[in-house]
């Protein structure tokens, strides 16, 4: 049987979600770093924190830009509503 390829950002998505549960769960370990270990918290941080912020914009982006939300056609501008919601206009 012939397998159908997933769209891209099918792919992207999967990747996305595994790494920053990875991440997440990296962080959350209990007692990683040990208590009061205040250069443990800092590479810790560095390890974890920071690729995790990384990988959940970056990603983000990325996923904006394989699909893009469609512009409605009847959709109004937001300063014509802002327009019409004044009172005595």
């Amino acid at each position: 049987m012939h397998k159908k390829s997933q769209p891209a950002y099918k792919k992207t998505e999967k990747w996305w979600l595994g790494l920053v549960i990875l991440f997440y769960v990296l962080y959350n370990l209990p007692g990683v770093p040990r208590y009061g270990d205040a250069q443990g918290a800092i590479i810790h941080g560095a390890l974890t924190i920071i690729p995790l912020w990384i990988i959940v914009y970056v990603g983000m982006i990325v996923l904006h830009r394989q699909r893009k939300l469609k512009v409605r056609q009847d959709a109004v501008s937001s300063t014509e509503k802002i327009s019409n919601q004044k009172e005595g206009v």
